[in-house]
C-alpha cells in the first residue's frame, strides 16, 4: 500500500470530507480513501463502457469498407 500526503487542500474540501466522514461514522482517512477509490473505479468503468461501445460499433461495420488493406489498395489503384 502507498502512503500519500495531500498538501494545500482547500479548506472547504477538507471540511466537506470531514463532515461526510463524521456522518458515515468513519475516519477522515477512510473517507478520503473511499472517495479516491470510487473516483478511479468510476473513470475505469466509464472507459470500459466507451471501449465496449466502440468495439460494438466497429463490429457492426465490418465488411462495410473498414478493411484497411482494401482501402489502401483502392487508393493505390486510384493514384496509379
Amino acid at each position: 500500500m502507498a502512503d500519500l500526503k495531500v498538501r494545500q487542500l482547500d479548506e472547504q474540501v477538507a471540511a466537506a470530507l470531514k463532515t461526510r466522514a463524521s456522518r458515515r461514522g468513519v475516519s477522515l482517512e477512510e473517507e478520503v480513501r473511499s472517495t479516491l477509490v470510487a473516483s478511479v473505479v468510476a473513470r475505469r468503468d466509464a472507459f470500459r463502457r466507451r471501449a465496449a461501445a466502440l468495439r460494438a460499433a466497429t463490429r457492426a461495420q465490418r465488411g462495410k469498407g473498414l478493411d484497411s488493406a482494401r482501402l489502401i489498395r483502392k487508393e493505390r489503384d486510384a493514384t496509379g
